[in-house]
């Protein structure tokens, strides 16, 4: 498997037309549902049918796909694509091998309906790494697809289906339009923004860069660092690393999704302005090489399963782009853009907030000396150095990253062992057992987080009467409120939530002793994030997941999830993919609350 450098650099060998999908946002903005990705996308299903990680459920489209394209399942472009992916062994090897074909794909003729010549097809295997003869004949054989098929005829007579995730996408450029904001930093005469799509399969979101064009291709999967907790992103989203479920901790809230996906829109736009210095002057990511170094040293699972950590100093290219995406989102929901920092430290990025003084100050002298923002990357990546000196790295980590279950999850690659404890207290019979079956269902979806590790990892079950005192120790997943789990019942005092006994019910309460940001997830479609906590005093149906480090042990982590009844602590059992310290869900309301836990010096 071929290593990222830096990152994905689109080569473009065609000049192709924008596919009849599309809405113009002005005279240089277009976003497109790409016929090629949806071609792309059905060979994908013939070949891995609809539970595959990468498949979003459509609904009827994919009824239609099955009816239109089922009897060609055994095409020989199928059986090509599955030869092409089947050394990855692990979903997010297939997300890096398809990030490489989907470029392929957008590089080609509109619906295969012309051929490619024999110089491209070359090219296109040296940019694949695959044989010149096996790209010609795959090449062939998808021409042949998509004649035989109809192709084009069932792309264009299904645009009413691609409409409602191109009216979501122009919604959101509207709130602040490239062209407009980008032309306050830089020269925009040559050119043209576009935003391409796919529908039916997840492709890792990447810059699209053809000559004289700016924009992003793909599509927004379960990318850990945005607050994905919408209905939309529930039904199109996919963990494209590890291929586990979501839990069901979402509001219906289009606003939300219109953030969230003009978030993404920057970041690739980060990348437009900032990769060109940065693999110019390839000194300058090297030289700030330590800064990805300190996240791997505390999250060493997490360079082995995230892509942008496989290559060059992946994150640091990350970090310019989230720069730019947080300095330009500031402008539109200046509490959303503080909400995606946190969750972007939560990732390892404790250089962020550095990175958006650092572009208000130049696209200050930008603006004021009518000079492109793209010559002040290098003064931005030299000052990045002088403030973070390689010797403070790893006190600035520590004073700035959240505590997380994804940090807690980390550790527990790293000793090997993580205990989930269920509560035994529930003088309900029929409590017990469904605790104890959501414990082991999330240590079954712990199992399938680590199988990408190299190493082994005990995963144990425990009811809480059978804990010993060093497993308490260890990283931990404690399962139910105090009423049911007796060792949450002797912990919960040192955590920054707790429940309290109201009446005859138990309800959470904030402890006001913890230092903590939070944010308020609402249904309010424009003004969807809030600073500040919900009042849950009369709220009997909350349920929580939340990190602390764990004070019997305070290298090792404790995961907590407990709802108001044992049915709202299901509503977790996935508690893999969050960069929150904690989480509260209300079923109307949900609030992200980030901690900060540094180790004591030694």
């Amino acid at each position: 498997m071929r290593r990222l450098t830096a990152l994905i650099i689109l080569v473009f060998l065609v000049s192709t037309a924008v596919p009849a999908s599309s809405y113009d946002i002005d005279s240089k903005t277009t976003v497109v549902v790409h016929s090629n990705y949806e071609l792309l996308g059905v060979l994908y299903y013939l070949a891995y049918g609809s539970q595959d990680p990468f498949i979003i459920y459509r609904g009827q489209y994919l009824h239609d796909v099955e009816s239109w394209f089922g009897q060609y399942q055994n095409h020989k472009a199928v059986e090509m694509l599955k030869e092409y992916l089947a050394d990855a062994n692990s979903i997010s090897e297939r997300d890096y091998k398809l990030l490489y074909l989907d470029q392929v794909a957008l590089s080609l003729p509109a619906g295969m309906q012309v051929g490619v010549s024999q110089s491209q097809v070359e090219a296109l295997a040296r940019f694949l790494d695959v044989d010149v003869g096996w790209m010609s004949e795959f090449l062939t054989a998808l021409k042949d697809f998509a004649e035989k098929t109809d192709f084009m005829e069932f792309y264009n007579s299904h645009k009413e289906f691609y409409q409602e995730d191109i009216e979501l996408y122009a919604d959101a450029l509207e709130l602040l339009p490239p062209k407009d904001f980008m032309d306050r930093y830089m020269d925009l005469t040559e050119i043209e923004f576009r935003f391409v799509h796919s529908y039916l399969v997840a492709f890792h979101a990447h810059a699209y860069r053809p000559r004289g064009v700016y924009g992003l291709a793909g599509i927004q999967p379960l990318v850990r660092r945005v607050p994905q907790r919408t209905l939309w992103s529930y039904r199109t989203a996919r963990d494209t690393m590890f291929g586990l479920s979501l839990n069901k901790d979402y509001l219906d809230n289009p606003g939300l999704d219109r953030l969230n996906y003009l978030g993404m829109v920057y970041h690739e736009l980060g990348h437009d302005i900032s990769n060109p210095t940065l693999n110019f002057y390839d000194y300058l990511p090297r030289e700030l090489s330590y800064l990805e170094s300190t996240i791997e040293d505390d999250m060493p699972y997490l360079a082995v399963y995230d892509i942008h950590f496989w290559g060059d100093y992946g994150m640091i290219y990350e970090g310019f782009a989230d720069g730019w995406e947080d300095f330009a989102i500031m402008n539109v929901d200046p509490e959303y853009a503080e909400l995606a920092m946190w969750m972007q430290r939560g990732w390892g990025e404790f250089w962020i907030d550095d990175m958006i003084e650092l572009y208000e100050k130049y696209a200050n002298e930008s603006a004021q000396n009518n000079r492109d923002i793209r010559m002040y990357i290098q003064n931005i990546a030299e000052e990045l150095k002088e403030r973070i000196p390689e010797e403070n790295a790893s006190i600035l980590y520590q004073q700035r990253v959240p505590v997380t279950p994804l940090r807690t999850f980390d550790r527990g690659a790293v000793t090997g062992k993580v205990v989930v404890v269920y509560g035994t207290q529930n003088p309900d019979p029929k409590g017990k057992e469904y605790d104890r079956e959501t414990a082991e269902l999330i240590a079954d979806n712990l199992k399938i987080f680590y199988s990408q590790w190299n190493g082994s990892v005990e995963i144990v079950v425990k009811a809480d009467v059978n804990v010993t005192e060093d497993e308490l120790g260890e990283n931990l997943v404690l399962v139910g409120g105090p009423a049911a789990n007796s060792v949450v019942a002797e912990m919960q005092e040192h955590f920054p939530l707790h429940f309290v006994k109201e009446g005859d019910y138990w309800v959470i309460d904030h402890n006001i002793n913890w230092s903590v940001d939070s944010f308020i997830i609402t249904e309010n479609e424009s003004d969807p994030v809030l600073k500040g906590q919900l009042d849950l005093s009369d709220d009997l149906t909350a349920a929580l997941l939340l990190a602390v480090r764990n004070p019997n042990n305070p290298e090792n982590y404790i995961v907590w999830i407990a709802g108001a009844d044992r049915y709202g602590t299901r509503l977790f059992r996935n508690p893999t993919y969050y960069l929150s310290s904690y989480e509260i869900f209300t079923g109307k309301e949900m609030e992200m609350g980030f901690y900060v836990q540094p180790l004591a010096s030694p």
